[in-house]
């Protein structure tokens, strides 16, 4: 039988530890959660990459899915009014700066919890960033 929420499940590149939609913590006003891509830790070829090399690459590439908006996220604080233009949503692709949010790990699975404001762009679907430092 499988899991009830199996479809919703997210996986930790790294510990391969999963986690279902239901167990994700609610953002709160304007935070959003987010599940980081996480830096490489070997090659196409098969060689292990150096922690400095991967330090480059979390650096360069801070960017992941959201899982998960506050009820204010892109609305102004005030009158709860969205904002004009578009914005992400669920599910999106987005950079954020490399210090930004809160980390957390929940069972395994690390995610961020950022304000809506520390977004700094959405990828389109099917791009994929790497560091330029190789």
């Amino acid at each position: 039988m499988s899991h009830p929420h199996a479809k919703d499940l997210i996986t930790d590149e790294q510990t391969n530890a999963t986690l279902g939609s239901h167990q994700f913590p609610k953002p709160l006003g304007w935070k959003v959660l987010v599940q980081p891509n996480q830096a490489k830790a070997k090659t196409k070829g098969g060689i292990f990459l150096p922690e400095s090399s991967k330090d480059n690459e979390e650096y360069l590439t801070a960017h992941g899915t959201i899982l998960a908006m506050g009820e204010l996220a892109y609305r102004d604080r005030d009158t709860g009014q969205a904002w004009k233009g578009q914005w992400p949503t669920e599910g999106n692709s987005v950079t954020y700066g490399k210090y930004a949010g809160q980390k957390l790990t929940i069972n395994g699975v690390k995610m961020l919890l950022l304000n809506d404001d520390e977004i700094t762009s959405v990828l389109p679907e099917g791009v994929s960033i790497a560091a330029y430092v190789e």
